[in-house]
């Protein structure tokens, strides 16, 4: 792999192709995964692009999504979370992909993220490190944007033989059960993301470590190692879907661990993208 420096949606980036699609990543900013392209030279970007989309910080200026995938921590609290990433980032060529490092942001994170190609596969590995000289108890939480107009799944985990409660469905204030792009079957739920009333948003605890989400004819799916034993924030939902009107996420969360000055937390994410059957 060679990795290519270019400048995509206003950004400088590097370009990675892998086997079957192509990744931007940001340097200009980030660190970022802004674009994601099937095989097929014309096919669309499958990461939803929002260079005007904002969220309200406590203190300092609105937080710029900008879209595609970034790096967040956990638990949300916009005094930690909402720190802008806008600042250039180091890259370190690696023998199968890159890794993005941008310097420590206000709050005291320093938030990396290594791209490798694997196949017809992608690892993202994320990196929360604590720059500042206090302990903080966070959690790598990893946010993918996708353009509306598709349909995500989140199976809620496989099925106990016993009789205690083995599977939980979180949500969040602003979901409401008898919202029409909601859909349940036995195994998991559906979010269709294209209009609705505000937004909605669920969890699976602990889940499977999957979610996927299918647009026109392809399908992007992300896999993680879930591990229930331990902490995590949202009432164990490692696995999350939010969706309104211009964009669908889908979020995976590692543990909550508590960092001393100078270390860090990692989570690492599997991701393909493929042709729908049928």
């Amino acid at each position: 792999m060679t990795p290519e420096t270019t400048t995509f949606e206003g950004h400088t980036c590097i370009r990675l192709e892998g086997e079957g699609s192509t990744l931007f990543v940001t340097v200009s900013v980030g660190p970022r995964i802004l674009g994601l392209f099937g095989a097929d030279r014309d096919a669309d970007n499958v990461m939803a692009v929002l260079p005007d989309a904002t969220l309200e910080r406590p203190n300092g200026p609105p937080f710029r999504l900008l879209g595609g995938h970034r790096l967040w921590a956990a638990p949300e609290v916009p005094a930690l979370t909402y720190e802008p990433d806008e600042g250039p980032c180091s890259v370190t060529e690696l023998a199968d992909g890159i890794r993005v490092e941008a310097p420590s942001d206000g709050a005291g994170l320093v938030k990396a993220v290594e791209v490798r190609s694997v196949g017809e596969r992608w690892v993202v590995g994320h990196e929360l490190r604590n720059g500042s000289a206090e302990p903080m108890t966070v959690a790598a939480w990893a946010i993918t944007q996708l353009r509306p107009g598709g349909t995500a799944t989140v199976p809620l985990g496989e099925r106990g033989s016993g009789p205690q409660a083995d599977r939980s469905l979180v949500l969040w204030p602003y979901t409401d059960l008898d919202d029409p792009r909601l859909g349940f079957d036995r195994d998991g739920v559906t979010v269709h993301a294209a209009g609705g009333d505000g937004p909605v948003k669920v969890g699976a605890a602990p889940g499977q470590g999957r979610v996927a989400y299918r647009l026109g004819t392809e399908v992007f799916e992300k896999q993680v190692d879930v591990r229930p034993s331990l902490p995590h924030p949202d009432r164990g939902a490692a696995v999350q879907v939010f969706a309104q009107e211009d964009f669908a996420e889908l979020e995976t969360l590692g543990p909550l661990v508590t960092l001393s000055a100078g270390e860090a937390t990692t989570h690492r994410e599997t991701w393909s993208l493929r042709q729908a059957p049928g």
